[in-house]
């Protein structure tokens, strides 16, 4: 996890104009910006073949073939890549492209969902053509890589922002106009990155488990901790798609889940079903994903006024009005419903009941949250949600959230050190541990 905590503000304005600079550059001198990527690139290819032979000649590689084959590949690869910059532009063009079209995809069948269950669709299909169509236009016509300069060139200019606004705020402390100014500027990382960040968190807890067993990462300063109104947990384990994270939200005692919960609905291995709200006490819930489901939990505690505290428990309240009733098989057994006994349903839903008493809803048709899809109306979507009333929406541009998006948000805002978010809390087999 990436923190600016202990860096002096001055670097972040110099890292912040150089992110900018380079922007800059991509939007009005595209040909010079790619010739400065052609040439970095290729170079830094270069020199690591030339790192790996080095270690072959200075015997510091265990095994020398492979070493001196990975060699000798980036020493020609640099070569070739020098020689022919036009590759690295081309393989730029295309991965950005289809990329383009792909997330355009994805919005397009939540704009289709969105209006089948009667909810806004409009803006979302706008959205879907629009990536479909600048994707469309880098991966099929030879633009010379100025569509991608321009784009890029404007997403780097936004997230350097990002950085200035960071140390705008420590600089000057907790002023109220630079802090609603930084809310408008924040720009999260590219989905595809972004994405990634829990399965990266489980692999750093792991390593870390086994190397220093009795201190499981830096403990926090306890003297800044606040009460705390209101938790969000991120959730990774083992595995692909698993690892990629899930998010909750907790007010009180009470912690509210939503996902694909009714694996009867399922089409597409789950990517969509009927969406499932699921409240459960916070005891409960955390044993649960710890004992059963063998996760890992990054747990983030929110200190809120009371203006923002009344407007994400409106917004909560206003969400609970749209559920309905809805039981899981083990529970209809149990009232005698159905035929059977509740431990002979081991359905994803009746496992989570079994365990934890768990009280299960679905949304009203209208509601946006009717149906479960894993890139839109996500665990993630409803989260943020109720979390945008407390003052830190976070702002997208690739029309996608991940948890993985929200936890290098959090974890931005926890790091500087003056947010709202005021405690980053690690639940790992059972033990509770406070990390910086």
């Amino acid at each position: 996890m990436v923190a600016f905590k202990n860096t002096a503000p001055v670097v972040w304005l110099l890292v912040a104009i150089a992110v900018c600079v380079s922007g800059i550059i991509l939007l009005f001198d595209v040909k010079l910006a790619w010739e400065i990527i052609e040439m970095s690139i290729s170079g830094l290819v270069f020199v690591v073949g030339i790192m790996y032979l080095i270690s072959v000649i200075l015997k510091t590689s265990e095994n020398r073939l492979k070493t001196l084959g990975i060699g000798l590949l980036c020493v020609f690869g640099g070569i070739a890549l020098f020689a022919t910059p036009q590759i690295i532009k081309g393989t730029f063009n295309m991965v950005a492209g289809a990329l383009g079209m792909l997330i355009g995809f994805l919005v397009l069948l939540n704009g289709l969902k969105l209006r089948r269950d009667g909810a806004a669709w409009v803006g979302t299909l706008f959205t879907a053509l629009l990536y479909i169509v600048l994707g469309f236009d880098m991966l099929i016509f030879a633009n010379q890589g100025r569509l991608f300069g321009l784009i890029f060139g404007i997403y780097l200019i936004l997230f350097s922002f990002n950085i200035f606004g960071d140390a705008l705020v420590n600089l000057m402390g907790s002023n109220t106009g630079v802090q609603k100014i930084k809310k408008h500027v924040r720009v999260s990382l590219p989905v595809v990155f972004a994405a990634f960040l829990p399965i990266r968190m489980l692999k750093k807890v792991n390593k870390l488990v086994e190397e220093e067993p009795n201190s499981l990462l830096l403990l926090s300063d306890k003297t800044k901790k606040k009460a705390i109104d209101l938790e969000i947990y991120v959730h990774t384990r083992e595995g692909l798609i698993p690892g990629m994270g899930h998010v909750d939200i907790c007010m009180g005692d009470l912690v509210y889940s939503y996902g694909n919960y009714d694996d009867a609905t399922w089409k597409m291995g789950g990517f969509f079903a009927d969406g499932v709200m699921v409240e459960m006490d916070r005891a409960s819930h955390i044993k649960q994903a710890l004992e059963v489901e063998k996760k890992i939990l990054m747990v983030y505690g929110l200190a809120l006024t009371p203006e923002h505290k009344k407007g994400a428990q409106d917004k909560l309240n206003e969400i609970i009005k749209e559920l309905l009733p809805w039981e899981p098989l083990a529970e209809q057994s149990e009232k005698g419903e159905i035929n059977g006994k509740p431990e002979e349903y081991n359905d994803v839903s009746s496992q989570l009941y079994k365990d934890t008493g768990a009280r299960f809803y679905k949304f009203r048709f209208g509601n946006p949250f009717r149906t479960y899809y894993a890139m839109g109306t996500n665990c993630v979507k409803l989260v943020d949600t109720v979390v945008g009333k407390t003052g830190i929406d976070l702002l997208r541009i690739n029309g996608i959230i991940t948890p993985g998006a929200y936890l290098d948000y959090l974890d931005r805002l926890y790091e500087r050190g003056d947010s709202i978010v005021v405690t980053r809390t690690l639940y790992q087999d059972i033990d509770e541990k406070d990390v910086s």
